[in-house]
């Protein structure tokens, strides 16, 4: 297959996948066929020179690898401080959800997964340079779950994001503190003079 097609349906792909996670979790395989579909509709002769080339398993196995990529490229991973290690997308059993848009249970559901992600690095197959970054988003995860599930108790709908702002509000930034630093050093040296 030629690098103009392939560019094509890569496009395509990030396209779909991108409206369909704002809506909220998504099912990969429906993804694909949403895909060809769109190709289909838009030029039969080019879909018939795609679908000779790809399978529908091939299609959800190019949607598995753009979410892949998503899951570090995208800078909106910032608007979770403390799990910055997390990727934009979580998926299992075939489905993707924004991590932003977790609720508590998945939550914790993922953090059994890595649990024993990493416990399965002391088989060879797994790559050890990986081991690091799973680490450390297990320990973020970790550190932030007591807290998640206190958020959570009074809305068991609450995301991950929600989450998130709420304990912004409550925590005093870093100028908030430096004033009150200053205010106290002023009123020891004018207690002093």
């Amino acid at each position: 297959m030629d690098d103009e097609l392939r560019g094509l349906l890569v496009g395509r792909i990030q396209d779909v996948c991108t409206a369909r996670a704002k809506a909220g979790g998504f099912a990969i395989n429906e993804a694909a066929q949403q895909v060809i579909d769109e190709f289909k509709a838009d030029d039969n002769k080019r879909w018939k020179a795609l679908r000779d080339y790809y399978a529908q398993q091939g299609v959800i196995h190019m949607v598995n690898r753009v979410i892949t990529q998503a899951k570090t490229a995208d800078p909106a991973q910032r608007n979770l401080p403390g799990l910055e290690s997390m990727p934009l997308l979580i998926t299992a059993e075939g489905a993707a959800i924004l991590t932003e848009q977790l609720k508590y249970d998945r939550f914790q559901s993922e953090v059994k997964r890595l649990e024993k992600r990493i416990k399965s690095y002391s088989n060879r197959r797994r790559k050890p340079e990986n081991l690091a970054m799973d680490q450390r988003r297990l320990e973020e995860m970790k550190k932030f779950d007591p807290r998640f599930a206190k958020y959570a108790e009074t809305n068991p709908d609450l995301t991950l994001a929600e989450a998130k702002q709420i304990e912004a509000k409550q925590e005093p930034g870093p100028a908030q503190e430096t004033s009150k630093t200053k205010r106290k050093r002023g009123k020891k040296v004018s207690a002093h003079a």
